[in-house]
């Protein structure tokens, strides 16, 4: 896969190139599908028109090209989870499609960019990140996920299901796909004041099939399900850090856990008691990365968790 990191300081004002493309005119499993939804919710769902384009879209981060311009723009993503309707950090975003592949974009309003995630399939969801899931034939099974950190660091999963069982394999990989982040400010520096960032992302056609059940290159009329997320953590860098080390110190803890025989109650008690100390020491750390989150979504989940596929809001695919 191509990916491209920029970090040309371009403003996220009118006068600037991204403008041009996304004006600022007006996440992993967290829970599992209940088994009696349907595919398709009653609920009213999101509509998008994805404009087709002839010329080539370079995969730079910068969002210049005509087709980006050209593109309907989705004017704001909803908060899911708390303090509903209040976003602090607005989200655009666009979607195009051409001969070779689908194309998505965001422009990320950030003051504090931060990312600490930079290997392939890291769980950058637990920093912050953009997200698409796609379902083409919107059955709630067998679509893909992406996610782009402001690194331009990437997971691509396959989710077989979300329910009753969860099945998702992170090993599987989106063939050909391309990725790359506009920064504009500093990533990793809480002592300034960012702008944000922009994403850009190109999906083979090709990259769809065998896995992705209805994928491949689409015809004019078809409709794909389709949800496009943000995690926005305004704790920063510092705090995610923390974070990890101390989900560092846990890890161990727990593998040993695991690996007790049912009978050895001694070390089990011990073990447990080391836990619930780290875990208490950092509880005033999680509760401030709670309530400093936004998670945010084009198609309102109504509950926690992103992975919630008859929520997905519909794209039809335009000339």
């Amino acid at each position: 896969m191509s990916r491209i990191a920029s970090h040309a300081l371009i403003t996220l004002g009118c006068s600037c190139v991204l403008a041009a493309g996304l004006s600022t005119s007006t996440h992993a499993a967290e829970s599992a599908v209940s088994s009696s939804r349907q595919p398709f919710s009653e609920s009213t769902l999101p509509h998008y028109l994805v404009r087709q384009t002839d010329s080539p879209i370079t995969i730079d981060g910068r969002l210049d090209e005509f087709a980006w311009a050209a593109a309907p723009q989705i004017d704001g993503l909803t908060r899911i989870l708390n303090d509903y309707g209040r976003v602090q950090q607005a989200t655009r975003a666009k979607i195009v499609w051409g001969e070779e592949a689908l194309y998505i974009a965001f422009a990320c309003r950030d003051t504090d960019m931060w990312a600490l995630y930079t290997e392939e399939d890291d769980p950058m969801w637990s920093e912050e990140v953009v997200e698409a899931f796609i379902d083409p034939d919107g059955d709630g099974r067998d679509y893909l996920e992406v996610e782009v950190n402001p690194l331009n660091a990437i997971v691509d999963l396959h989710i077989g299901s979300v329910s009753p069982e969860w099945v998702s394999d992170k090993d599987w990989d989106i063939a050909g796909l391309q990725t790359a982040v506009g920064v504009h400010g500093t990533v990793n520096d809480s002592t300034d004041v960012d702008t944000g960032w922009s994403v850009e992302m190109a999906i083979p056609w090709n990259a769809f099939a065998p896995t992705i059940t209805g994928g491949g290159r689409p015809s004019v009329g078809d409709r794909w399900r389709l949800n496009l997320y943000r995690i926005e953590r305004g704790a920063g860098a510092g705090v995610g850090a923390s974070l990890r080390a101390f989900m560092e110190r846990v890890r161990p803890l727990r593998e040993q856990l695991a690996a007790l025989d049912e009978d050895d109650s001694e070390n089990r008690r011990r073990l447990e008691a080391e836990l619930a100390l780290i875990q208490e020491e950092a509880k005033p750390l999680f509760e401030h990365n709670s309530a400093a989150t936004e998670y945010t979504a084009w198609s309102p989940t109504f509950q926690r968790g992103f992975h919630h596929p008859e929520r997905f809001g519909i794209i039809e695919f335009a000339p």
